[in-house]
């Protein structure tokens, strides 16, 4: 956010986790990120399907998957909405404000609506 995507990019680049480790997306939100900053946005779309076609996990004990949402039961009795994959809101606020600066594009203002 503080405008230095090459700096930024070497330490994404070093935040992969290996294939069998990445169950819930991480290398696809990391391409996707990448993509943004160095401004490719074929590639930037190619990771956000990437993104998009992470299946969801049926043996974790997660709540069933509606709509594309989660419903996290939190303390208290209220519920928490999250979309699967994790960070497919934040992929496609980058998407949609693709020639914005990170900071902008990364913000609330660019995603879509909370489920």
């Amino acid at each position: 956010m503080a405008g230095q995507s090459e700096a930024a990019i070497e330490l994404m680049e070093k935040s992969r986790k290996p294939a069998d480790q990445d169950k819930a997306g991480w290398n696809a939100y990391v391409d996707a990120s990448i993509a943004f900053l160095r401004k490719d946005r074929p590639a930037l779309e190619q990771a956000r399907q990437d993104l998009a076609a992470v299946p969801f996990p049926s043996d974790k004990g997660l709540p069933p998957l509606k709509n594309g949402v989660i419903e996290m039961p939190m303390k208290g009795g209220k519920t928490m909405k999250m979309r699967w994959p994790p960070n497919i809101d934040v992929v496609d606020g980058l998407v949609q404000c693709f020639d914005k600066p990170y900071e902008e594009a990364y913000g609330s203002a660019c995603r879509p609506p909370a489920p």
